[in-house]
């Protein structure tokens, strides 16, 4: 186990690529699987490269910082997140 750099929560974790489509160069972290899910439906590829392309920048996310904030107060290992509109619009 280790611990998601976005909710720290000592859970297991999958590996988060910071730069989408630059996964040779990109670093990667630890980050939850609901966390994760998060990350990939409220920000599109574009966002996350040029925007929130470090923990800090995901963590101080208005998004983020609410999800994170209510996963940690449950014992949460999977959760379904709903990609906004937005999101969905740009995957096309």
């Amino acid at each position: 186990m280790d611990e998601c750099v976005i909710c720290e929560r000592e859970v297991e974790t999958t590996r988060h690529h910071l730069i989408p489509k630059n996964r040779k160069e990109s670093p990667i972290v630890p980050v939850c699987g609901p966390c994760h899910r998060q990350i990939h439906a409220v920000f599109t590829n574009h966002e996350l490269k040029h925007r929130f392309n470090t923990v800090t920048a995901l963590k101080e996310s208005a998004e983020m910082e609410k999800f994170a904030a209510w996963i940690r107060k449950t014992n949460k290992k999977h959760v379904e997140v709903d990609e906004t509109k937005r999101v969905s619009d740009w995957r096309g």
